[in-house]
């Protein structure tokens, strides 16, 4: 199998290559010649859709302990969340944001870096270790909002942290009995929002209750 194959697969096509490139990193202009940011870029797309270890990275990307130091750095200097924002803000007109949430199983030697490289975003759940992504998407299934946290997390937990990343205001948010509680609703709506989220069935019953005791 060629080595073309993995990146026709894994890695940005030219059209994709021209939106990315003015949102990244610029090389820099004195000392030794840097890395060249969108074979960097393609190069961590490739590990992150294979699933291959750092030292399996092919060598036409170049070394893979110095791409694996620029990663890293990407990461500290929110580059991947600078890079989601700004592609938002070009997203053409939607009316539909999609909350939701799916978790995945940690490595069992993801655990343990030093603190300094901040939160790994790793629970126990009763799956064991895993991760939880939660995303906002349009109608047209276009991520307009990500957010990392340990599985344990529940998905009412981060709601309004992520919601807070789009402008609400004259769209529809739509999520599931995970995403019914007063706080979360009361937010959509003083954003401009309209809810669209089906009630729990403890909380109808509450519902009829207090309009049961308001009637008689």
């Amino acid at each position: 199998m060629s080595n073309s194959f993995y990146h026709e697969r894994y890695c940005l096509t030219k059209k994709q290559e021209e939106i990315i490139k003015p949102l990244l990193p610029a090389p820099k202009s004195t000392g030794r010649p840097g890395l060249n940011p969108l074979i960097v870029f393609n190069a961590i797309l490739w590990i992150l859709s294979s699933g291959a270890a750092w030292r399996d990275l092919p060598p036409q990307f170049g070394n893979w302990n110095s791409i694996y130091h620029k990663f890293r750095k990407w990461c500290a200097d929110d580059v991947f969340e600078k890079i989601l924002q700004a592609l938002v803000a070009n997203t053409e007109k939607y009316l539909l944001v999609e909350i939701d949430s799916t978790f995945c199983k940690v490595h069992q030697h993801a655990a343990g870096a030093r603190k300094k490289h901040g939160n790994q975003a790793i629970g126990v759940s009763r799956g064991g270790k895993t991760t939880k992504i939660h995303a906002l998407v349009t109608e047209n299934f276009q991520l307009i909002g990500l957010l990392l946290t340990g599985g344990q997390v529940h998905d009412s937990q981060c709601a309004i942290e992520l919601l807070r990343k789009v402008n609400l205001d004259g769209k529809t948010v739509l999520g599931d009995k995970a995403f019914c509680s007063a706080h979360i609703r009361d937010f959509i709506q003083e954003q401009g929002g309209t809810v669209c989220i089906p009630d729990k069935a403890h909380s109808r019953a509450i519902s009829l209750f207090n309009l049961y005791e308001h009637w008689f």
